[in-house]
């Protein structure tokens, strides 16, 4: 099976990355005192910009407008942290790092941007840092996306071998957003580890409504379903991996295993 390391960290960024480069859309920008609407609307379109450049694959041009919004205001603490974004995703970790610690120097209450900063920690192994700062934004209740923060904190704890506080997190997350598909996908992994077989089915379920199936979480659908004797959904996600993902480690388990 691969490494479940790399599996987790691959989450947590696509998850934390997504969260953090939408809030700009949000109309919430940084100016200075004495900047003019026209300077506000200037850098809310260009964060905009930079942002569509990054989600369609062009960081250079996307670092690019950022600059432009640096030339009229230089203390553009969203404009630094989306910069760090940029960066981030190009593996360049020294230089996201400046700019994130240089946006929370511009503004310390800026929590979308210390939870990405928290996923640069967790990427680079960090992981005491990483709960930290996740920690930090789970104190923020005004915080719209609160409840990624819980989900990342589980990730943490899975990474640090604490199933039972990265069960309690995720939960946590759960409740504030039910739709949270990685917090799902984790806590039905956790329930099935324990043999607690309706609880692992549940989550399952709400993660096959809201998620993407991977290799890995179809075996472990197979898994759950034939644990709670639903044999068609067994069937039909025995399916699908075989469609999708013949060459998959999980379909040769699958195969080794059941021989259906």
């Amino acid at each position: 099976m691969r490494d479940r390391k790399d599996s987790l960290s691959k989450v947590l960024l696509r998850l934390c990355v997504f969260v953090v480069v939408l809030l700009p859309l949000a109309g919430c920008v940084s100016t200075s005192p004495d900047a003019s609407p026209d300077d506000e609307s200037y850098e809310q379109k260009n964060l905009e910009i930079a942002y569509g450049f990054l989600n369609y694959g062009y960081p250079q041009k996307a670092i690019t407008r950022l600059e432009k919004i640096f030339e009229r205001n230089s203390r553009s603490y969203r404009a630094y942290g989306l910069l760090g974004v940029v960066y981030q995703q190009q593996g360049e970790y020294a230089l996201a790092e400046k700019n994130f610690e240089k946006a929370l120097d511009l503004n310390s209450e800026a929590s979308d941007i210390r939870n990405n900063y928290g996923t640069l920690l967790f990427e680079t192994g960090r992981y005491g840092e990483a709960e930290e700062a996740f920690e930090e934004v789970t104190q923020d209740i005004y915080y719209d996306n609160r409840s990624r923060a819980f989900e990342n904190l589980g990730f943490v704890a899975l990474k640090q071998g604490e199933k039972s506080k990265a069960e309690e997190r995720f939960s946590r997350a759960l409740r504030l957003q039910p739709n949270l598909p990685g917090s799902s996908l984790e806590l039905a992994r956790i329930y099935f580890s324990k043999g607690y077989y309706p609880e692992a089915f549940k989550y399952y379920q709400q993660f096959d409504v809201y998620g993407q199936q991977t290799p890995d979480s179809l075996w472990l659908g197979i898994r759950v379903a034939r644990a709670v004797d639903q044999m068609p959904l067994a069937v039909q996600y025995a399916s699908t991996l075989s469609k999708l993902y013949p060459g998959s480690d999980e379909y040769r388990e699958y195969r080794r295993r059941y021989n259906d």
